[in-house]
């Protein structure tokens, strides 16, 4: 399939994902897992939405800062993150290190029209930018102290300078945004162009909708996968909030045949994407 056919995959998950975890530790590990499989397989929308079923989330605040961290390129970490209990065992994760997580470079080394994930500096009457290069990079433009953009460079050294970058500079995966909303089902209603996929136990079988989803992936510029928990469904998600899952087209079993009792949330991530991108391969 070409390129471009390939929709803008988004996911959705609760703010309840982290719940069947006891330790921070535990926890902390579990949201890597999810920006691995996120990474690996290009979503660039990470929705978190309220689980209603339960009064307010304790783990809300450490599931988007650790995807945020982890989102983020190394060279950038520890000025955009100070030190906070929420990143105690950021150092036990594995790296994404996806397109937009570049190396340390030497300025000389720097090639005209690269991309860059940086911070803007604000030194003395002028802004610069920290790059992750051997020094900072005199930039043109606007911006803040402390701003996370994406650097063009559009002067090599020894004069070299960036400027903000556009989206039509940037042709390779660049990671994830992360999102939080209050209800699903609002989400779902106001997702435009989009083709909305609800995993679900009760579902039907990917096989019987896979050419009708495969049409949908030309059709449609986006595509979301919704999930639950191994303790509540989509349908008891969406329940809560006075919807149903039945107004939904594509309601799918993505584990037919399952043995095990539950499929944690982890595994459901990583297998329905890995099977998402088998049938976009097509």
């Amino acid at each position: 399939m070409s390129n471009r056919y390939i929709p803008n995959l988004w996911i959705a998950i609760p703010d309840s994902s982290l719940s069947d975890e006891q330790t921070r530790r535990d926890k902390t590990v579990k949201v890597c897992q999810f920006a691995r499989a996120c990474s690996i397989f290009r979503v660039k929308k990470i929705y978190i939405y309220h689980d209603r079923t339960i009064e307010s989330s304790a783990d809300l605040s450490l599931l988007k800062i650790v995807l945020r961290y982890l989102d983020t390129p190394q060279y950038l970490r520890k000025s955009l993150y100070p030190r906070t209990n929420q990143l105690e065992y950021a150092g036990i994760l594995h790296p994404i290190n996806a397109p937009h997580h570049r190396d340390r470079q030497r300025i000389r080394d720097v090639k005209l029209g690269d991309v860059r994930v940086g911070v803007i500096v604000k030194a003395g009457d002028g802004l610069r930018a920290d790059v992750g290069l051997s020094d900072l990079v005199p930039f043109e433009g606007s911006g803040f102290h402390g701003k996370k953009v994406n650097v063009k460079i559009i002067s090599t050294y020894p004069s070299l300078r960036g400027k903000e970058a556009s989206q039509q500079d940037i042709k390779e995966y660049w990671g994830y945004e992360v999102l939080e909303v209050h209800d699903l089902s609002k989400l779902l209603e106001s997702a435009l162009n989009t083709q909305i996929l609800i995993t679900s136990k009760k579902g039907s079988y990917l096989k019987d909708k896979e050419a009708q989803i495969l049409a949908g992936i030309k059709a449609f510029r986006n595509f979301l996968i919704v999930f639950g928990t191994p303790k509540k469904g989509v349908d008891e998600m969406l329940a809560s909030e006075g919807s149903s899952i039945n107004v939904y087209k594509y309601v799918l079993n993505m584990f037919p045949f399952q043995a095990t009792k539950t499929v944690r949330l982890e595994e459901a991530i990583l297998g329905s994407l890995s099977i998402l991108n088998h049938v976009i391969s097509k």
